[in-house]
C-alpha cells in the first residue's frame, strides 16, 4: 500500500493551487475595482445633481433681465444674452426674496384670524402714490409708495434671520416690473452705488414706515432709501423686492490646482458692492472641469462636468450634467 503523494503529483496540486490562487486574485481585483468605479460613480452623480438643483433653486427666482456673466470677478460684465463663447466663469443674478413672498403667521385684517400670507405683496397702489400721507409722515407727492398687504417690519424680520452679513430691509431694493432698465448700468454691476431713484432698475428703500393714512388699512409706505421721494422715477403696480444677489464662479479655492465651484450671496451690487469682496461663500462642488451656462430667451441652460481620480488605476473618472432653468 502506498502512504503518500509522488512528487508528481504534489507538482500538479501546487500548480492548480496556482493557478487558482492567480484568478482568484484577479477576480477579487476586478470586483474590487468595479466597486470603486460604482462608488465614484455614485458620489459625482450625486454631488453634481445635488449642487444643480441648488443653483436651479436660486435661479428660478431670478429677476430674468438682471442676469449677467463675466471673464473674472472684477472684469466687466456683459448681459447674458450677449454672452458668446465658452471663456466665462462667473455668473451673477439678483434673486427676489422668496421666502418673505411665500409668506409667515400673520394677524388677519379687521379681527379676522390669523393666517399664512407673503410679508410683501409685490404690488402699488398707483392712486396713493404718497400724496395724501398726513404732515405727520411730512409727505410730499411720491414722498412714500404704497403697497397693500405689504409689512415690511416682518420682511425685515425675514431678511436678518436669513442674512450672515447683517442685511436689514434698508439695504435691500425693489425693481418694478417692467421697466426698461439697462441690465448693466442700472442694477449696481459696474461696481457703483445707485445713490439715486430715477434712470435706475433698483430702487432702494429705508427702514419700514408703519401705516398712518392710506386707501387700504393694510399697507405699508415704502420710503426711498437715497433720495428725499421717488419724484421722476417710473411706478409701475407690480415689484419684486431683492435684499441680495447671486453669482457662481469657477475657480481654485484652495490652490490645489483643481477647479472648484462657488456660489456667493448677501451682497447689494446696487449699494456698489461685489461678491469677491462683500459675498458670503459657500463650495458647491469640488473638480470641476467645465461650468458652462448660456441664455435660450428667458432659459438659462447649465452644464457642469466634475472629475475624480480613480486611485487604482491611476485613471480619471468624469461625468456631465446639464439642466435647464426657466
Amino acid at each position: 500500500m502506498r502512504k503518500g503523494f509522488t512528487f508528481l503529483e504534489m507538482i500538479f496540486v501546487i500548480v492548480i493551487i496556482g493557478v487558482l490562487a492567480k484568478v482568484g486574485t484577479n477576480l477579487l481585483f476586478t470586483a474590487y475595482e468595479a466597486s470603486i468605479s460604482s462608488k465614484i460613480n455614485n458620489d459625482l452623480q450625486s454631488n453634481s445633481s445635488m449642487a444643480l438643483r441648488q443653483i436651479s433653486n436660486r435661479l428660478q427666482y431670478r429677476l430674468k433681465d438682471s442676469v449677467i456673466a463675466r471673464t473674472a470677478a472684477g472684469v466687466a460684465p456683459v448681459a447674458l444674452t450677449s454672452a458668446v463663447g465658452n471663456n466665462f466663469t462667473v455668473l451673477e443674478w439678483i434673486g427676489y426674496d422668496i421666502d418673505g413672498l411665500l409668506g409667515t403667521n400673520r394677524a388677519g385684517i379687521l379681527g379676522e384670524p390669523a393666517f399664512n400670507r407673503p410679508t410683501w405683496s409685490g404690488f402699488i397702489d398707483v392712486d396713493d402714490p404718497g400724496a395724501i400721507a398726513s404732515a405727520a409722515l411730512t409727505a410730499a407727492p411720491f414722498a412714500y409708495l404704497s403697497s397693500p398687504g405689504t409689512d415690511t417690519g416682518l420682511v425685515n424680520n425675514v431678511i436678518t434671520a436669513l442674512s450672515v452679513n447683517g442685511s436689514t430691509v434698508g439695504t435691500s431694493a425693489i425693481f418694478f416690473t417692467g421697466a426698461n432698465t439697462n441690465v448693466i448700468n442700472n442694477y449696481g454691476w459696474s461696481g457703483v452705488a445707485q445713490n439715486f431713484q430715477n434712470n435706475t432698475a433698483a430702487h432702494r428703500i429705508q427702514a419700514y414706515v408703519a401705516p398712518f393714512v392710506s386707501r387700504l388699512a393694510d399697507a405699508t409706505f415704502i420710503a426711498p432709501g437715497v433720495t428725499s421721494s421717488f419724484t421722476g422715477t417710473d411706478i409701475y403696480e407690480n415689484y419684486k423686492l431683492a435684499w441680495t444677489a447671486y453669482a457662481l464662479e469657477r475657480r481654485d479655492i484652495d490652490a490645489d490646482g483643481d477647479e472648484d465651484l462657488v456660489l456667493y450671496y448677501d451682497y447689494q451690487p446696487w449699494l456698489g458692492e461685489s461678491f469677491l469682496a462683500n459675498g458670503r461663500r459657500v463650495l458647491l462642488m469640488e473638480n470641476v472641469d467645465t461650468f458652462k451656462f448660456t441664455a435660450i430667451g428667458d432659459t438659462i441652460k447649465l452644464q457642469v462636468c466634475v472629475n475624480e481620480e480613480n486611485f487604482l488605476s491611476g485613471g480619471m473618472y468624469s461625468i456631465c450634467k446639464e439642466t435647464a432653468v426657466f
